[in-house]
């Protein structure tokens, strides 16, 4: 029997709201499915006096780690939002938003709000937690942590009244599980697909053109600093390596061979990809990191940190190297693919036939309907 289903998310969240409404839109064909993006709550004017509400438990839950540093100023956006204040009237305008209406579930992605109807399946998508960054061994996590009091009134609370969490990762999982304490029953790691339209041309002499791809917009977060310390070591090896970076443009980079092209269209990203011999992305903190299927799908080779969800995707030795952030690591493990095309396009090829298996929307939306199904 049809019914109607509303979908709640904010903003674009990496095009990964695009992969689920499109897994709900397939398995669900035959139903209405309702788009809710709580940005137009947060685009009223009438709601200009909670915002100056805002400020208070902006001041209250953040003002100390701005004082002291943790916070930067291109932080106090997702400070201002990330209040407790803020994610409760977003609660309570998603609820007058549903009344009356009887939908079959509700499914949101993030956990910045809770999307909970009494007496509805409830069901969320998300690649992190909170709580999460405390696992990370290389970060302060008070950069990154909601304050304590969202984690107390907002998000135990989602995590609570959700019937199953769906995870992009195994790190996210675990924080569930053991930092939340949320039964295992109810969280799911789910994996996710790539958004990518162009993906992989047909090249065997790229393994053998010593040039590494960097594709990321956070410089320092992403492990550039390191990356580029790496590579000066793998020059003293190659003088003929070069080093792509894509995605940002930082400043004082005076090493030789390096291409900092900065941000670039999704469509043109094709050409860089399908050049390299290796991808590598030293990143410190990675709630998933879809860039690393995106390489995957072009063949190539990766190196990235030990870290997060990233051994969800790449095995030592069967499609690249994971390195316990340490420069001479990531310099050696860069080297013995720079010494052995053969053994970089074995990596790559295993990388393109896990990413095609396993990080797919087709198979990310059977697991999650098979289990949704089990609560309609």
């Amino acid at each position: 029997m049809a019914g109607k289903i509303l979908f709640i998310k904010l903003g674009n969240f990496s095009l990964i709201n695009e992969g689920i409404f499109g897994i709900i839109k397939n398995e669900f064909e035959n139903d209405e499915i309702e788009v809710l993006d709580v940005m137009q709550f947060l685009k009223k004017k009438s709601w200009l006096y909670k915002y100056f509400i805002n400020v208070f438990y902006s001041i209250n839950e953040y003002g100390m780690d701005i004082i002291l540093g943790y916070k930067k100023p291109n932080d106090l956006y997702l400070c201002f939002l990330g209040t407790s204040y803020i994610s409760l009237q977003i609660n309570k305008a998603i609820r007058k938003h549903a009344e009356d209406k009887n939908y079959k579930f509700t499914f949101q992605t993030q956990t910045l709000f809770n999307g909970k109807l009494t007496g509805i399946p409830h069901f969320i998508y998300t690649d992190h937690t909170t709580k999460a960054n405390l696992l990370y061994p290389d970060i302060n996590p008070k950069n990154y942590q909601r304050s304590e009091r969202f984690i107390n009134k907002v998000e135990n609370k989602i995590y609570q009244d959700a019937d199953m969490i769906f995870t992009c990762g195994s790190l996210t999982t675990r924080s569930l599980l053991t930092q939340y304490h949320i039964p295992q029953e109810k969280v799911l790691t789910v994996f996710a697909g790539s958004a990518l339209k162009e993906h992989f041309v047909e090249n065997n002499e790229k393994y053998a053109s010593k040039n590494i791809l960097f594709v990321g917009v956070d410089w320092e977060r992403k492990g550039g600093p390191i990356l580029i310390e790496a590579f000066e070591k793998v020059l003293e090896k190659h003088s003929e390596a070069s080093l792509t970076i894509i995605g940002c443009s930082p400043a004082n980079i005076s090493v030789a061979n390096c291409n900092i092209l900065g941000k670039l269209p999704q469509v043109e990203l094709a050409r860089y990809y399908n050049n390299a011999a290796v991808f590598c992305l030293p990143t410190l903190r990675e709630p998933f990191g879809i860039v690393f299927i995106e390489a995957m799908l072009y063949k190539l080779p990766v190196v990235a940190n030990n870290i997060g969800s990233i051994p969800d995707m790449v095995t030592n030795e069967f499609n690249g190297y994971l390195i316990d952030n340490n420069i001479e690591g990531y310099a050696d493990a860069i080297c013995k693919l720079f010494d052995d095309p053969q053994k970089a396009r074995t990596f790559g090829e295993n990388g393109f036939n896990l990413a095609n298996s396993k990080f797919t929307w087709n198979s990310v939306g059977k697991t999650i309907t098979a289990q949704m199904l089990k609560f309609l």
